[in-house]
């Protein structure tokens, strides 16, 4: 092992290599923790025969060696090639980017034959595991008349599903190869803009146009051993729909323009990988066959002097607001009042793809909790698993059932929210409300899903409206609020 993970004194470390040798420390612990897994397991469903056992434990224990001396191999290279990157001078100390080889030339690619490569690792991984664990453990338990064993088919399915996953993935990255973001200048910066044009060695006939997404993300690590664990939250995010009329650099390219204004209030961009700041520009589009996307990590930073925003070269090709609003089945509702002022109802249920997978994962879990307790599990596992299944049942039901109607006019602004026959009702004066704003709310993945808030002069926060699924929808809610209102500021 010291051969592949080993560096030289001269190089610059490298953080994924110290994560590698992190993990690689932390395998003993993770073993003893998967011994105990199926010393619980032993327990729950009856019984396993103790050489069955240790075989499923050897098989694991193999199956991660070499999914550990894989990501060596590769924390190696990453180590070579951050190596190679020139070391910093007093010429890049003020402009950081110059220091990321894929960040100084201005020319992007996109990592999709990495995460191709890393996908079907994880995905071989865990159909071996899964389909090892199956045929030792069920069939002889099912003989026993111990049905319970039934629910270890969960893990060969989910594999499956992965599996057709992997495999769309795949032969998308087959038919588009590598991507890359031309950048107009170097590098985005804040309170400016980002601009370019995304280069496709293919052509894109979208059926439905092309979507364009740039999000801040701030992703950190938390835990040590086998227990880390890496969120990413996202600070800030912004989108546009592009017709499918895109100017084609020949018969078997697209380019597709790109052009953000980013905010002055958001943090620059991390240059290493892993922890810290990342601005992703995704694109993609529904297309026949495999659907094209492509993610790129951006240089936003903020600069001495920040450029002037030019023309947006993508407002030939954006789609208008009720033809975004057709795409993503928008069931909002904009009503104007004999009175003066507008009524905005927002139905329940108008994220059911978002509903829907939120209800997937609590009857899982939900599965598990009955599952322990049926089992006659130690107290603090169903008591545990029971507070969050509590947690995600209630959003679930949120989503699927909570309903809004805000109606705003010159004089004030009311606000219902009813969950079947159950109604709260606020009221504010004109005069009370400071703005109104989005918010990023719930996310899933790299999608956002966005908070309409009130404030008011005093301090006070109140929700309008949850979980609006488009960025363009929810600004042009944030226009006619205020204009319904006549609130100037």
């Amino acid at each position: 092992m010291s051969l592949i993970f080993k560096d030289e004194p001269s190089l610059p470390p490298d953080p994924k290599a110290a994560r590698t040798r992190v993990i690689l420390l932390s395998l003993p612990f993770a073993l003893l923790g998967t011994a105990a897994l199926v010393m619980l397991v032993h327990d729950l469903i009856g019984g396993i025969p103790r050489q069955r056992a240790i075989t499923i434990l050897s098989f694991i224990a193999a199956c991660i060696g070499f999914v550990a001396i894989i990501f060596g191999i590769n924390a190696k290279k990453m180590a070579l090639k951050t190596a190679s990157l020139k070391s910093p001078i007093p010429e890049t100390i003020d402009k950081p980017w110059l220091n990321r080889r894929d960040w100084e030339s201005g020319r992007i690619i996109s990592g999709a034959r990495k995460s191709v490569i890393l996908l079907w690792i994880f995905v071989i991984f865990w159909l071996a595991v899964s389909t090892v664990i199956t045929v030792l453990v069920v069939p002889p338990e099912l003989q026993r008349g111990n049905h319970a064993a039934l629910i270890a088919l969960i893990f060969p399915l989910i594999g499956l599903a992965v599996l057709v996953f992997a495999f769309n993935t795949t032969r998308a990255w087959r038919r588009y190869g590598k991507s890359y973001f031309e950048m107009a200048a170097m590098p985005g910066a804040l309170g400016g803009t980002l601009e370019g044009m995304i280069q496709v060695n293919a052509r894109l006939r979208p059926e439905h146009g092309l979507h364009l997404r740039l999000s801040c993300l701030r992703r950190s690590t938390t835990g040590t051993g086998n227990n880390r664990s890496t969120t990413e939250k996202i600070l800030w995010q912004d989108e546009k729909w592009l017709r499918p009329d895109l100017p084609q650099t020949d018969a078997n390219a697209t380019g597709i323009p790109v052009y953000f204004k980013l905010p002055a209030d958001q943090p620059e961009s991390t240059p290493a990988t892993g922890d810290g700041i990342h601005w992703n520009l995704e694109a993609s589009a529904k297309v026949r066959g495999p659907s094209y996307h492509a993610t790129f990590e951006t240089p936003v930073f903020k600069v001495p002097e920040t450029p002037t925003p030019s023309d947006d070269p993508t407002a030939q090709y954006q789609m208008s607001l009720d033809e975004i609003r057709k795409l993503i089945h928008s069931h909002v509702q904009v009503n104007d009042l004999a009175e003066g002022g507008k009524e905005f109802v927002f139905p329940a249920a108008r994220n059911p793809g978002f509903a829907s997978g939120a209800t997937a994962f609590l009857l899982i879990w939900t599965a598990i909790v009955v599952f322990l307790i049926w089992k006659h599990a130690p107290l603090i596992f169903p008591l545990v698993f029971g507070v969050i299944d509590l947690l995600m049942a209630a959003f679930a039901f949120d989503l699927w059932f909570r309903r809004s109607r805000v109606v705003a006019t010159p004089a004030q602004v009311q606000i219902e929210t009813a969950w079947f026959g159950i109604k709260k009702l606020s009221a504010l004066k004109v005069s009370e409300v400071a703005n109104i704003a989005t918010d990023v709310g719930a996310s899933a993945g790299h999608t956002a899903y966005y908070d309409l808030k009130i404030r008011t002069r005093d301090g006070r926060e109140l929700t309008a409206a949850k979980n609006l699924g488009s960025k363009p929808e929810a600004d042009w809610l944030v226009r006619q609020m205020a204009a319904a209102v006549k609130n100037s500021q």
